[in-house]
């Protein structure tokens, strides 16, 4: 039984430079370190670090080979924003690396994978590791939880709703979790508002000429020149079209019951990923309006991060629908929350927000948050066989209130640290924060093993 620290981090973009420093805190520990990277400029920056025999590299070039497994590989096309262009091509790349991927963490007997569950050979690692189970590798996710800011936790499952449990008997404490705006949205917004700047524009344009940054072998870059002009060009149109989108103030339809739905971005891992076969959000915001009580209205906020991915038209068919309608959306999140009969989401922090205010909260997706009374995961099924929707908030409103259990499962469970990556925040790479980090990486380890050797 291998209970050493191998352990093979998955490199993406700038998180990359975030785990090289805490590859480094961890070199101090006896932990050995391995790399997988699809991008040949993080390749040339590993192997001078650790050596070529420590870093894989999977790209378009790598040869072909046959699958080791069925790995439900147009599942994962289909929910990534780069390959979904290029379908056929995207499976024989998905075929060809599972040989070179399973080798390289059966012959360096690879422990554990960290690394994100956004781009789909990604998810297909966390698949090969979950699924093949003679190379005793756990794969796991470390990601913020959003509520309380700056903790993270180590998702074990690949749509990030179940977390690995650290302490399954803590004290318990009278403490509740505040609901409290993510630091991250703060940092959000600025980069928003520069990136939507005259400037931030003419930026873009000029990375679109030049083709700064762009790897034509690495799978999560949309690199041909008619795919990215069209993608681009429709995004900044969409920007100057949603001027013209009917929104309104919360004063002017805070006359009758609500239901809140917040929109996500897309593409977005939250949505194509975690929230797959939910990922029509016109659908779902559709079949919302089926069930719809009568008298009550929904009200969709646009994500300020989102406006540019839809069409007019995407707001055109839905206004067409009677008691919808679209607030601005500098609107107050909380606001809305606070006065909605209900908040519905794919797997949005507004349910997760909504819940801990006791306001009835509906993910049309699972996430960790579900464990809240108040927080319920609702299938088409149920919203074709309910009466109206007033029937299941009725009984959501009716359950014990848990926050306070919820909230010691989460303190007990997450670990103190800043999780993000230098690109969106710099001051993650201080040695303060990535040593507190390391530690939860190593504590973390460290109960996996013990868990291993109990069922020896």
């Amino acid at each position: 039984m291998n209970t050493k620290k191998t352990i093979c981090f998955i490199a993406n973009f700038s998180k990359t430079y975030f785990f090289h420093a805490i590859a480094e805190e961890l070199a101090r520990y006896n932990t050995t370190v391995y790399w997988i990277t699809s991008n040949q400029k993080l390749y040339n920056f590993l192997i001078e670090a650790y050596g070529e025999d420590a870093v894989l590299l999977i790209n378009r070039d790598t040869p072909r080979n046959e699958p080791i497994d069925d790995f439900k590989l147009n599942e994962l096309v289909f929910g990534d924003r780069v390959l979904r262009h290029d379908v056929e091509n995207g499976l024989s790349f998905l075929r060809n690396i599972q040989v070179p991927i399973y080798k390289f963490l059966k012959e360096n007997k690879v422990r554990f994978v960290f690394g994100e569950i956004t781009w789909s050979q990604e998810i297909l690692i966390h698949r090969i590791c979950s699924k093949r189970k003679e190379l005793n590798c756990t794969f796991l996710n470390p990601h913020v939880v959003r509520i309380p800011n700056d903790r993270f936790a180590f998702f074990t499952d690949e749509v990030q709703a179940t977390f690995f449990e650290v302490n399954k008997e803590y004290p318990v404490t009278n403490l509740k979790l505040e609901v409290k705006k993510p630091t991250y949205l703060k940092i959000n917004d600025g980069r928003l508002k520069k990136a939507n700047s005259i400037l931030g524009r003419l930026d873009r344009i000029r990375r679109w000429i030049t083709n700064e940054n762009i790897d034509k072998k690495d799978p999560t870059l949309l690199h041909k020149g008619i795919a990215r002009l069209k993608t681009r060009t429709q995004e900044e149109s969409n920007k100057e079209i949603y001027k013209f989108v009917k929104r309104k103030t919360f004063e002017e339809v805070n006359n009758a019951p609500y239901i809140f739905v917040g929109l996500h971005k897309q593409p977005e891992a939250s949505v194509d990923v975690f929230g797959r076969y939910y990922e029509d959000q016109a659908l779902n915001i559709v079949n919302l309006w089926r069930a719809l009580p009568e008298g009550w209205n929904l009200l969709v906020k646009e994500h300020t991060n989102a406006i540019g991915d839809r069409s007019l038209r995407f707001y055109k068919d839905l206004q067409a629908l009677p008691n919808i309608y679209f607030v601005n959306e500098k609107t107050d999140s909380y606001q809305l929350i606070r006065n909605a009969k209900a908040v519905a989401t794919i797997t949005g922090t507004i349910a997760y927000e909504a819940a801990l205010m006791q306001v009835p909260a509906l993910t049309f997706a699972k996430v960790f948050f579900n464990k809240l009374n108040h927080c319920k995961r609702i299938t088409i099924e149920e919203l074709k066989n309910c009466e109206n929707l007033k029937i299941i908030i009725d009984a959501l409103e009716k359950k014990e209130d848990n926050r306070t259990d919820f909230s010691n499962y989460i303190l007990h469970n997450t670990f103190e640290g800043t999780f993000s990556d230098p690109i969106s925040n710099e001051s993650i790479m201080q040695k303060d924060n990535v040593q507190l980090v390391s530690a939860a990486f190593l504590n973390v380890m460290n109960v996996v093993n013990d868990k291993i050797l109990e069922r020896v």
